[in-house]
Order: C-alpha cells, then sequence, then structure tokens
C-alpha cells in the first residue's frame, strides 16, 4: 500500500482534466492577469482596516518574501537594522 492514487493507464478522463487544469494554470506573477488583480482584492477584503487598503505582493519563495519585508521596513523606517532568531534561516538574498 502507498499514498499513490490508481486510476489505470492513459485514462482518458484524467488526462482531459488534467489538460483542462493546466490551460488555465498561472505558476508565475511576471506577467499580470486579471485574475491576478482579482485574487489579490479577494485576499484585501479579508484583512482589517488599514490593510484592506493596501497592496497585495506575490513572491515565489520564502527568501523573496524576507527579502520584500526587510526592504519596505527599510524604505518605510530608513533604518538598516533588523531583529532576527539567531540560527533562524533568512534565505539567500539581501534577508
Amino acid at each position: 500500500r502507498n499514498n499513490v492514487c490508481h486510476v489505470g493507464h492513459a485514462n482518458s478522463a484524467v488526462a482531459a482534466a488534467v489538460s483542462a487544469q493546466v490551460s488555465m494554470l498561472n505558476t508565475n506573477t511576471r506577467y499580470l492577469h486579471p485574475t491576478v488583480c482579482l485574487l489579490a482584492r479577494a485576499l484585501l477584503k479579508t484583512l482589517p482596516p488599514p490593510l484592506c487598503d493596501g497592496v497585495a505582493f506575490f513572491v515565489n519563495s520564502g527568501s523573496e518574501a524576507n527579502d520584500l519585508a526587510l526592504r519596505l521596513a527599510r524604505a518605510h523606517t530608513g533604518r538598516l537594522g533588523a531583529v532576527v532568531v539567531e540560527h533562524g534561516y533568512h534565505g539567500h538574498t539581501v534577508a
């Protein structure tokens, strides 16, 4: 026994479902697409004021998220210092 679902070899229903999903799949937000903007708006609606009036940033990794958070904090405060967890992993970026 394992955790692999068995649907048979070359199952036409599964192949059709995968093909339909892949044709709609967007795994990169480098290029703006209306659905990315809709997602950002939907996420912002779940936040309390004043956060709901802000913007959403999409990144592809924890390292990018840490780097962006540090750059935003530095831009907002004008300071360079940060408090971090000793021996914590913060990625391989400026953060």
